[in-house]
């Protein structure tokens, strides 16, 4: 076969119409791109690498995220340890002084509740076999009302008392013989128990009935006095005959 030299470029005119328009010409980025996909399966790529953003792989914060990690449970062990230090920290300094605080201010006013009711109890069980049943249904309904509002949910409401422990009711330090009043270390009112006791204003209600019943009725307090010092003597003697003779041990012989 003889193949002609074609020396007019009109006769490549037909081959050159038969060829595509736009032929895509892959520059040296493109040639490196080829050759990452090429070996991609078999080296992978670099975090920086153009082929694995290409990709649309996960970025390295993103895989770290989806990773197990120990934080959550630390930090829920240390808030818990945490808590309780603070727990423990605050019922030695804080707890612990208001409740011994509060257990005495609630012995006091108890106390004074106490020998207000007991005192109304003794008049009307002494009234009990009067001639006047009058005079004894009064004493009995005077004991009832004592008992209803001189119950502990009545002295300690919120009525008297602030959210924070605190009386919300007049005080006045206790008066000396002499007309002065008790002056503490800084000089300033001396404000005892007793005294937030006696100024409590069901206490001072009730106390003004009693006074009116003693003046009444001849009631001599300081009998009561001198049994509650008996008392204490018996039990005094109670104690000691219960313990028994003490019993000596002999020296060990070694």
């Amino acid at each position: 076969m003889h193949i002609q030299p074609i020396d007019n470029l009109t006769d490549m005119e037909p081959f050159v119409n038969d060829m595509p328009q736009h032929i895509h010409i892959p520059d040296q980025g493109d040639e490196g791109a080829g050759e990452g996909d090429t070996f991609d399966d078999v080296w992978g790529s670099a975090p920086a690498s153009p082929t694995t953003q290409t990709r649309g792989a996960p970025s390295s914060s993103a895989a770290t995220a989806h990773h197990p990690s120990d934080m959550p449970r630390l930090q829920a062990e240390h808030t818990t340890a945490g808590y309780r230090e603070g727990v423990t920290a605050a019922k030695a300094h804080s707890i612990q002084a208001g409740f011994d605080e509060g257990y005495s201010l609630g012995a006091a006013i108890g106390s004074q509740a106490g020998q207000i009711i007991g005192l109304l109890e003794g008049v009307a069980h002494a009234l009990a076999g009067h001639d006047d049943a009058s005079l004894a249904e009064a004493a009995a309904r005077s004991v009832e009302e004592a008992r209803h509002e001189l119950q502990v949910e009545k002295l300690f409401g919120p009525d008297y008392w602030n959210t924070d422990g605190t009386w919300n009711y007049e005080v006045a330090a206790k008066t000396k013989a002499d007309g002065t009043q008790e002056k503490g270390r800084a000089g300033e009112d001396d404000i005892l128990f007793a005294d937030v006791a006696d100024a409590h204003p069901l206490i001072v209600k009730w106390t003004e009935v009693v006074e009116a019943a003693v003046a009444r009725w001849g009631i001599d307090r300081a009998v009561f006095a001198d049994v509650g010092e008996e008392e204490r003597l018996a039990a005094q003697d109670r104690a000691a005959a219960n313990a028994g003779p003490q019993q000596t041990r002999k020296p060990l012989d070694w």
